[in-house]
């Protein structure tokens, strides 16, 4: 159903843009079949009422290809700023192509340069730009492996041209008439940008690429036969060069015609990444070899030589990413402080462990916690404690076998996942892992002993999927916490007070598969206009039996479990897809989404969300993505490389429950955040005590310091509200304002409300 849901709102986003283009299309071929019709009259010699049309026919399809490409950008949302750039282009040229045709009328000969040159040379620069915007819009930050790309790829094709298209006729044009070469030059390079535009973009570019090539291809071709025949004193107004020069404009409008695409780039990647260099450099070298065996183009020479050391240092520069990405996704899968693998590589490890299993293969899975740590960092400090828990890994790690996974779960908790071990040797496995802790540790000039406390879940015995084999060894090692008599196997009988749980982590997965997840949104208030700009989406779940449950009863289920990423991802896919039904009934609000701690160490998560921005064609700036204090300070450094990532694509970073956590201001200086939200209790309490009062004024004044919104939320009643307001805050949000709604819901209050202001 999810499925069905998401394709009809892809649908109904994709209606009002194909609609209007139907129409664009049997318009431009009406266009064209005028200008064609106009240049075949005048070829034909046509003269009296005919020659009139024919040159008519030329202007109306020139003309209105210029209000086709204006029409395209206001009916279509998509680059909508390119394909005005692209009527501007047109524009130019068809200013240029009247001038020409005037001083063509007029007695005597042309003399060149004329104005309606400059006409004809700005559709150049017009289209570039209009290309350029196209390009900005498919590819969120242009790295320097892509403008190598895009050297590599135009200096080959401009190599190329000039060794096989352009030498014999411009040396010819050059003679003849200096100011015509700039046309066949100005097309390469408009040529030369639209193929490394390609390469930039990648796979998936989309048929109006492929028509805007087409066309300036055309364009190429067309004008140097128009420098050649201006050189030699053959041009002649309405032969076939008309006809190219009508084909290549056709192109463009039927570029303008096109579906824009929805998703994002997808370049190549890694090695891969080198074949169209490597291509490219080889074509490279084959003109510098022809031209050393024979005389060749100098130019062709000097820009295949130029695309040589480009391929040379994209390649060197592919690598140096490929290994940044390998340290990359090891750090991704590794524990900051003692070097094991971290969460994310245990769940990974849990998914192959579910495929043995499924072949009859045994997993063993051991949870493991240090009993009485709180008490070694209480009294001796976090030093001492970090320095135990790096100590830690190598000792257990001496008893395990090569194919066994250790990891750090988190605080003091340890796992270890074994393959092929049944009851007794998973217990003495355990027993082994607990002695060689009691050895003592000699840290910070003391001697330290520490117990541990396992317990054991095995599979296909206690359950078939390694996930819920983590959550048994875990209800196994708090009773082997309690009881003190060394490793636990999990028994359901004993320990099946615990397998609610587990069957609630079941509920919750299949209810973030199959959409049982549902939000509310709580409008936020811009206090200087009086306006609701944007809106906090809060999740829900629609619980078949239990009815609808606020975040409390499931969030932290959804952490211990693992499933916090895939829920966070679920919320932002549900909450842009309502956001993009809001805007195509012309409503624009920001949408603020609170991020996981999954998410925040998860240096792919910048370009999962702005996937998901380019899937529902909503913009960067309307989505704000909120953190918390706590999740910055557990991997600060993983956690700023993401945010710095989310604001490169242009999202909104905002630190929400400030003032609950322990981050130093010298460190929230340095984060790249864009807002700063108090916690609800300080705003609650403000006008009821001084000490909160001072506090709220004071982070206002920080904020505002540092170029953040401070936003307060937890305005409960109208004097927080005016008091609020009298201190200079920026947005209000609370049960005043507004509880949290459904979307319906919340449309209908924002009606009344604007209704109300109104009247």
């Amino acid at each position: 159903m999810v499925g069905l849901l998401a394709r009809a709102r892809r649908g109904r986003t994709r209606q009002p843009a194909d609609r209007p283009l139907r129409v664009v299309r049997g318009c431009a071929a009406v266009l064209a079949s005028a200008y064609v019709l106009s240049v075949a009259a005048h070829g034909l010699g046509a003269d009296g009422l005919l020659a009139t049309l024919a040159v008519g026919g030329k202007w109306l399809f020139l003309v209105g290809l210029t209000a086709l490409l204006v029409t395209r950008a206001a009916t279509v949302r998509e680059d909508r700023c390119a394909w005005l750039l692209f009527a501007a282009a047109v524009g130019s040229y068809t200013v240029g192509s009247l001038g020409y045709a005037i001083a063509d009328a007029s007695p005597g000969p042309i003399v060149r340069p004329a104005w309606f040159d400059v006409a004809f040379v700005g559709f150049h620069p017009l289209a570039s730009a209009a290309l350029f915007r196209m390009l900005r819009a498919r590819v969120r930050r242009l790295t320097s492996s892509m403008w190598l790309d895009a050297f590599v790829t135009g200096l080959t094709a401009a190599a190329f041209a000039a060794a096989f298209a352009f030498g014999a006729y411009l040396d010819l044009a050059v003679r003849g008439a200096v100011l015509v070469v700039a046309y066949p030059v100005a097309d390469l390079l408009l040529l030369v940008l639209i193929a490394g535009a390609l390469v930039v973009i990648g796979r998936g570019a989309g048929a109006a690429w492929w028509w805007l090539t087409a066309g300036t291809a055309m364009f190429v071709v067309t004008d140097t036969g128009y420098a050649y025949q201006v050189a030699h004193g053959t041009y002649v107004v309405g032969g076939p060069l008309d006809i190219g020069w009508g084909l290549a404009f056709l192109c463009y409008g039927l570029a303008a015609c096109q579906v824009p695409r929805q998703r994002t780039s997808d370049p190549l990647r890694g090695v891969r990444a080198l074949v169209i260099p490597g291509l490219c450099a080889i074509g490279a070298l084959v003109l510098l070899l022809q031209g050393y065996l024979q005389e060749g183009d100098p130019v062709a020479g000097g820009l295949a030589f130029g695309a040589v050391v480009a391929a040379l240092a994209r390649t060197a520069l592919t690598f140096r990413e490929v290994r940044a990405l390998a340290d990359s996704r090891q750090q991704a899968r590794t524990d900051e402080l003692t070097g094991l693998p971290n969460r994310r590589q245990v769940f990974e490890t849990l998914s192959v462990a579910d495929a043995r299993m499924a072949t009859g293969g045994g997993t063993a899975v051991l949870v493991l916690d240090l009993d009485r740590f709180k008490e070694i960092n209480d009294s001796l400090g976090h030093g001492v404690g970090d320095a135990l828990l790096r100590e830690v890994g190598p000792r257990l790690a001496g008893h395990l076998r090569s194919g066994d996974l250790l990891a750090r779960l988190g605080g003091d908790e340890f796992v270890v996942l074994a393959s092929g071990l049944g009851e007794d040797g998973a217990l003495a496995l355990a027993r082994r892992l607990c002695a060689t802790l009691e050895r003592p540790f000699q840290l910070a000039g003391m001697s330290l002993s520490v117990e541990a406390s396992v317990g054991i879940a095995l599979g296909p015995r206690h359950s078939c999927h390694a996930q819920e084999l983590l959550q048994m060894a875990d209800l196994a090692m708090y009773a082997a916490k309690a009881g003190r008599r060394g490793p636990v196997v999990y028994d359901e009988q004993r320990h099946g007070s615990g397998r609610h749980r587990l069957e609630a982590v079941a509920q919750l997965r299949r209810a973030i598969d199959e959409g049982e997840l549902t939000l509310h949104y709580q409008p936020k208030l811009r206090v200087a206009t009086g306006r609701v700009e944007g809106v906090e989406a809060l999740v829900r779940w629609q619980h078949p039996e239990r009815g609808l449950l606020f975040p409390d009863a499931f969030i932290e289920l959804a952490e211990s479990a693992g499933l916090m990423a895939a829920l966070t991802s679920r919320v932002l896919d549900t909450a842009l897809a309502q956001r993009r039904e809001w805007s195509d009934r012309g409503l624009e609000l920001v949408v603020s989404v609170n991020v996981s701690p999954s998410n925040l160490v998860d240096e792919r998560f910048p370009d999962e969300a702005a996937g998901l921005l380019a899937r529902h064609g909503v913009p960067a700036t309307a989505l704000v993505l909120e953190v918390t204090e706590s999740l910055l300070m557990e991997d600060r450094e993983r956690a700023v490389r993401v945010l710095a990532g989310l604001r490169e694509a242009g999202v909104g970073v905002s630190i929400d429950d400030y003032g609950t956590g322990y981050s130093s201001l010298a460190y929230l200086a340095t984060l790249p955040v864009t807002e700063l939200k108090l916690d609800r209790t300080f705003v609650r309490t403000m006008t009821g005590s001084a000490r909160s009062a001072a506090i709220v004024t004071s982070t206002l004044q920080l904020a505002h310091a540092l170029g953040l919104v401070f936003v307060a939320e937890g305005a409960e009643d109208p004097v927080t509200v005016e008091a609020l307001a009298a201190l200079g805050c920026d947005v209000v949000q609370g049960y005043q304002l507004s509880p949290p709604l459904p979307p319906e819901q919340l449309e209908r209050w924002l009606g009344t409300r604007a209704t109300a202001s109104v009247g």
